[in-house]
């Protein structure tokens, strides 16, 4: 959802530009609180050159939470993933990919959140538990003035 929101805001052209801009006008001004995993954060910046990694970091800390892996995260975490397993067993680059949504998951919902948005078709399967997985991006409370 980050790597999405940031690309509508960059590009003037993108469908979802003008909400993604009044989205993050509302974090600004304290009327959305929002968190990332850490583990979003990570992936987020293995996309950018390590010389932009303290200026992203600093943005990223001024207008969101960023929420850790704990050991109340790890179990929840690992609630979810035994969870989808029950479902089909996974293997190879699947599973690796459904344990670090997993991850998200878990610590979202340890730290409180009620709420996830993903472009992961993937991620959006794995709701239950307390925690809404919503695929897309987060909407502005007010829509953008045009």
């Amino acid at each position: 959802m980050l790597i999405a929101l940031l690309q509508a805001l960059e590009n003037p052209g993108h469908p979802e530009h003008a909400s993604a801009k009044a989205y993050l006008e509302e974090l600004s001004r304290g009327v959305r609180k929002v968190a990332l995993p850490l583990p979003v954060v990570s992936e987020f910046l293995t996309g950018l050159e390590p010389q932009k990694w303290p200026e992203v970091l600093a943005y990223l800390e001024k207008h969101f939470r960023l929420l850790e892996l704990n050991k109340a995260a790890a179990i929840e975490a690992a609630r979810f993933f035994k969870a989808r397993l029950d479902q089909e067993p996974l293997k190879g680059q699947e599973r690796q990919c459904v344990r670090t949504d997993t991850f998200i998951l878990g610590i979202a919902k340890v730290h409180g959140c009620t709420k996830v948005y993903t472009k992961d078709k993937r991620m959006a399967a794995l709701t239950g538990q307390g925690l809404e997985v919503e695929e897309g991006l987060p909407k502005a409370i007010q829509d953008p003035l045009l």
